[in-house]
């Protein structure tokens, strides 16, 4: 999707290309942090989400969970200069690379404003599981965290038969404990209400569990009587289709304060976009607002939406509809229309 009218002439500087040391950058690193290049919010799904790379001389493996092994996704790369090639027309820049952390850059093809090329921030794994076993000490009981737990080799959840989900909506806390010791697991879960309902699933539930020893990897934690991981279980009964979903440990990379991204339809959010393109080639200016305002209302990722208000409007000496919408973006962390807000609305 592109933006219609820019306002800032954009310069992108190529880095002289230097060699990297391949063994330093074969390793397991974990995300901490993601933004735009041109420091705006990251606004995509991937933003706050949980992230491990694992990567080889020809391979990167990306894991989006931290249980379950099988969810991961690799593909081939080439290692070279400073950058993880992933396809001809894409590759990460190594923007720095020291003992402990990596920053790239997502570069591709055709894609050259800063505000939509993501910039990642990585920590090696074994630093921050340094960090943890630090605090345990001598103790014999570990809680999990999500960059040092152990993991399943396959979603067991999915064993569980249709004749054992429940009938009703149920929100569950607990903990799977795990003896490394004693080759065994257990599922301890709250005595509530909701799972008083629920007791012939639940027991199943925590009888899948009981068994299912074996399938995790626990080669870190083999010296620990018990591994504790914390997890919540929601089950909701909804049309079409009831919905059920494990969630382990709390959310670490959810920012409170910030304005939530909200997606309501992406497709219908994008026809509108153009139909607002459409109207502004046609100079129904009024009608190009509207539209435009409608595409950001069903998918607020699409800020693009937004400067086009913001251009049209001010083209129109219309001071009030810009400053609306470049009060969203600055909202929204936009560091263009931050800046723009910051021109043009504080003297009014």
């Amino acid at each position: 999707m592109r933006r219609y009218i820019s306002f800032f002439l954009i310069f992108f500087l190529i880095k002289t290309s230097s060699q990297i040391n391949k063994q330093q950058v074969v390793d397991d690193w974990a995300l901490v942090k993601s933004s735009m290049l041109d420091g705006s919010r990251n606004l995509s799904e991937r933003s706050d989400r949980f992230l491990i790379w694992k990567l080889s001389d020809h391979q990167l493996c990306e894991y989006p969970d931290p249980i379950f092994e099988d969810r991961k996704k690799c593909f081939d790369i080439k290692l070279e200069n400073k950058s993880i090639r992933t396809s001809p027309k894409t590759f990460y820049e190594i923007d720095k690379l020291t003992s402990d952390t990596l920053t790239v850059i997502d570069r591709a093809d055709g894609i050259t404003s800063n505000d939509k090329i993501e910039k990642i921030w990585f920590v090696r794994i074994s630093k921050l599981q340094n960090e943890y076993l630090s605090t345990l000490k001598n103790d014999s009981i570990a809680v999990a965290s999500p960059y040092f737990t152990p993991s399943l080799k396959k979603n067991i959840f999915f064993e569980i038969p249709e004749d054992y989900m429940y009938n009703s909506n149920l929100t569950v806390k607990g903990n799977i404990i795990i003896y490394p010791k004693k080759q065994k697991v257990d599922l301890q879960y709250e005595n509530t209400p909701e799972s008083k309902k629920n007791v012939k699933g639940m027991e199943f539930l925590k009888s899948t569990i009981e068994k299912s020893y074996h399938q995790w990897t626990i080669t870190a934690f083999k010296n620990f009587d018990q591994v504790i991981i914390p997890y919540s279980f929601k089950h909701k009964t909804e049309y079409p289709q009831a919905t059920m979903k494990f969630a382990f440990f709390k959310n670490e990379h959810k920012d409170s304060g910030k304005i939530p991204v909200t997606i309501k339809d992406k497709t219908l959010s994008s026809e509108t976009y153009n139909k607002g393109i459409n109207a502004l080639n046609d100079k129904k200016l009024d009608k190009a607002i509207e539209l435009f305002n409608k595409a950001f209302d069903l998918d607020n990722t699409n800020v693009d939406a937004l400067y086009n208000t913001v251009s049209i409007s001010l083209d129109k000496k219309d001071v009030v509809t810009a400053c609306t919408a470049l009060k969203k973006l600055k909202e929204f962390e936009q560091t263009e229309g931050t800046q723009l807000f910051n021109q043009v609305c504080t003297k009014n």
